[in-house]
């Protein structure tokens, strides 16, 4: 079994931003050694691989304007073992209307 995490998970822009710009910490342990490839979706090659660990760690800078999906898989497989979402959200603050007319009597 593996343990697989990124933090952190979320980035919340707000109205007038366009792209999320965040350092993420990616972090996994297994309980036997193994050869793992950290990768981002729609990418081929890998962002980082470890050779014959039992636990990694990798630290970099992101810039998305969508959601971005990440695996982690056997250097040499195509099956993910895991898969973490760094989510990226749009701050839409919704105002209430005003229900007071905006004409009065006197």
């Amino acid at each position: 079994m593996i343990q697989f995490s990124i933090k952190p998970r979320l980035c919340v822009l707000a109205a007038k931003e366009e792209v999320c710009r965040d350092e993420l910490e990616v972090t996994w342990a297994a309980e036997e050694a193994r050869s793992l490839c950290l990768y981002q979706s729609g990418e081929s090659m890998p962002l980082r691989c470890w050779e014959n660990q039992t636990q990694g760690a990798y630290q970099f800078n992101i810039t998305a304007s969508t959601s971005v999906d990440f695996h982690l898989r056997e250097e040499e497989g195509t099956q993910a073992l895991g898969s973490e979402v760094f989510e990226v959200v749009y701050d839409q603050k919704k105002f209430r209307k005003q229900r007071r007319n905006p004409w009065s009597f006197f």
